[in-house]
């Protein structure tokens, strides 16, 4: 069959052949895709071209004939013949006709848009250019991807292109110039890309992919897993016992452990527990939005650094992580913890010439619910009329309220001690109110809501709670920065405008519900799909995910003790962040680019190093059990899955490229990793098995994030 003209030149070329594969996934025959569709780019035009055919894809590689053409990169599957899938519809290509139609291509899998086109006198038809699946009540099928269609209008309609993508997140970018069309084909997935989105779920949901959960996923599909997920029962951090505060020396030599500054005056064994439970508990999304939230409201061992205490505030997290967020603001409102590391608990009325503190009532707002912008829903800043950001709130007026309502509270009564107004410290549980020490008189707060004078203690914090969550900014502050926390350090407008749609309503007219917030996040276009092309999409794996993704593809069992050991060395010491502000800030800008990128501001040069001296003992070494800790089992990865790949290095090859890089390794790595692992004698399985997972889980393919 002859080709039409392209890009204004005429050639012959015949169809290319591509041989039918077939592989099976748990038992059933799955038909692998049979063509490959290529986009192009000509930066003379600034058009796009894609074609399925790869005599066709030859003659532009080589530019002889029609020069000006680069692949982009950008690649999807289809199917080459008519009878390669059931389901397959043939796509019409057409050209602009000379002289009336624009000097591009148009691609089209709707019978009916095909017919239309075919009217048009601005149109020329060439061919089916392939075959794939239409989509089905505006949505695609499982084992298919979304292909997106945008328009490009250009100075006259010469100029006009539109260009076909599986990646939503790459027109979102290209936004305003683009106008986005839509979904408007199925790309059919082979097994391998699959299995990626499957991988990229877990390790957006999860602490860590790993064979087992890997295997549940593919098995039951992404809803019913978050679904498993989110109605999973919360993992408990241990029961840590008060010890008074201040007394160390004198309490701990009467305390029968004999690690009682350790156990109960630092945050040793919570954070055993935290890694812990990341490598095996099933409450693995729980886990993963508690963690979140605790680097969003935020409090630090490094001025509570009582063990029980801080056990009770990050417990809050994982017991309402699929709560409401309204309910969220106010358990961490009343906490004793947050009281005492923001100046709330005795923090009285007016008197003697001295005002409230005002620090809970300006972080509130600043850091844990509508930040110091008025916001967009999309989270861009809405600007006046002389292009200005608007501030959220006054410092003089609305803090000041706010820092007015926050009076009266002080730390829960001890057991056999009489109640004080201000009760010695003590973080067993919430704060309790002292209407005595009240301020009742009028506050103005945020959006000129003005609280009447003369209400309780409790009427007013739960109006002002209610005050701040329904900020129209809470949606967007607080559900970019989980986005962040979850899937990409810098989300499109789009993105964030649909993960606070669902915080502004779950659906069921319900505001601030975390599980329809957590599900939006995790099923949105620009988290799901096999193929990640945007070049801005992903993160630097945080240190705690880092090392605890890593233990988990090994299937490690551990105390937490080496984990909680190497956080700090690697800029992340859990639950001790340096202040109010988290570990890094959700603002930090990658150097030398526009691109948020949170986790990159506690990378350096000695915790990039870190990071290798932590694979490599992982990896090597023998992490015994600490002799002080009763219980402790030290740290023990299981080699046995992978030294049993060892005789093929690329069997081992594959297999890492699949559980760790979702199927994104590049030929030059896997051509630097091979010989090494051949270095390595046939006979040692062990080293080969180690080798090769270390020189993969330290590159830097792995530990950003895509």
């Amino acid at each position: 069959m002859p080709f039409p003209p392209f890009a204004r030149k005429t050639r012959v070329l015949a169809f290319a052949t591509v041989a039918l594969g077939a592989v099976y996934v748990q038992g059933a025959a799955a038909i692998e895709p049979t063509a490959s569709v290529i986009e192009y780019y000509n930066a003379s035009l600034n058009h796009f071209f894609i074609t399925a055919y790869a005599d066709e894809a030859a003659m532009l590689d080589q530019g002889v004939i029609v020069p000006g053409w680069t692949r982009t990169g950008v690649t999807w599957s289809a199917w080459a013949n008519p009878g390669d899938s059931a389901t397959g519809v043939p796509v019409c290509r057409f050209f602009g006709t000379p002289g009336i139609g624009p000097n591009s291509h148009f691609y089209t899998a709707d019978a009916n848009e095909c017919a239309v086109v075919k009217q048009n006198p601005g149109w020329t038809f060439e061919a089916i250019a392939f075959y794939i699946d239409a989509p089905q009540s505006g949505a695609c099928k499982a084992g298919t991807t979304p292909i997106y269609r945008s328009f490009y209008p250009g100075a006259d309609v010469s100029q006009s292109n539109h260009r076909f993508l599986p990646d939503l997140t790459m027109f979102e970018h290209m936004a305003p110039a683009s106008i986005l069309e839509g979904l408007v084909m199925c790309s059919p997935l082979s097994v391998a890309q699959v299995q990626a989105d499957a991988i990229r779920l877990l390790e957006q949901s999860t602490f860590g992919p790993n064979d087992t959960s890997l295997a549940h996923v593919q098995t039951i599909g992404t809803q019913a897993f978050l679904n498993e997920q989110l109605a999973a029962p919360a993992s408990q951090y241990p029961a840590l016992k008060y010890v008074p505060a201040g007394q160390q020396a004198t309490f701990c030599p009467t305390d029968p452990d004999p690690q009682c500054p350790r156990d109960y005056y630092s945050l040793f064994l919570l954070q055993n527990a935290f890694f812990a439970n990341a490598l095996t508990a099933n409450d693995q999304l729980r886990q993963r939005v508690a963690f979140a939230l605790s680097q969003i409201l935020v409090t630090s061992g490094l001025d509570v650094n009582f063990a029980y205490g801080m056990a009770t505030y990050q417990q809050i997290f994982r017991d309402n992580a699929f709560g409401n967020y309204e309910d969220i603001l106010t358990k961490v409102t009343l906490s004793s913890v947050m009281g005492d590391y923001l100046n709330m608990v005795n923090n009285d009325k007016p008197a003697n010439g001295v005002s409230p503190n005002e620090n809970y009532a300006r972080e509130v707002l600043q850091l844990f619910s509508t930040g110091v912008w008025e916001l967009n829903q999309d989270g861009t800043r809405i600007l006046d009329a002389g292009g200005a950001p608007i501030p959220t709130y006054d410092q003089d007026d609305t803090i000041e309220g706010f820092a007015h309502v926050f009076t009266g509270w002080t730390y829960p009564v001890l057991p056999g001690v009489p109640a004080r107004t201000h009760n010695p410290k003590n973080f067993l549980g919430d704060m309790v109110p002292v209407d005595a020490n009240h301020d009742k008189s009028a506050k103005t707060l945020l959006n000129g809501v003005t609280l009447s004078a003369g209400q309780s203690i409790q009427s007013d914090l739960n109006d002002a709670i209610h005050n701040i969550f329904t900020h129209p900014n809470v949606g967007p502050f607080i559900g970019k920065q989980l986005i962040q926390k979850l899937v990409t350090g810098d989300p499109t407008p789009q993105y964030v405008s649909r993960v606070a749609a669902a915080f502004n309503n779950n659906g069921q007219g319900v505001r601030g519900d975390m599980r329809a917030v957590v599900n939006a996040i995790l099923t949105d276009p620009e988290a799901r799909g096999a193929i990640k092309l945007d070049a801005g999409y992903g993160k630097l794996r945080e240190p705690a995910l880092f090392m605890a993704a890593a233990a988990r593809a090994l299937n490690t069992a551990s105390d937490g003790v080496y984990f909680q050991q190497q956080s700090a060395q690697l800029g992340q010491n859990l639950f001790n962040p340096a202040s109010v502000f988290n570990y890094y800030p959700p603002t930090y800008v990658l150097p030398g680019t526009s691109a948020l990128a949170p986790e990159f501001a506690i990378q350096n040069s000695s915790t990039a190093i870190n990071r290798y001296n932590f694979g490599n003992t992982l990896s090597f070494a023998t992490i015994a059990p600490l002799p002080t800790l009763p219980g402790a089992i030290g740290t023990r990865p299981d080699w046995t899955a992978l030294s049993a790949l060892a005789g093929d290095p690329n069997a081992l090859l594959d297999k890492l490229n699949m559980l760790l890089l979702h199927g994104t390794m590049p030929a030059a790595m896997r051509a630097s990793i091979l010989p090494a692992v051949n270095a390595i004698a046939a006979t040692d399985p062990l080293t080969r098995a180690k080798t090769t997972f270390y020189l993969v889980v330290t590159s830097p393919q792995y530990q950003v994030e895509r």
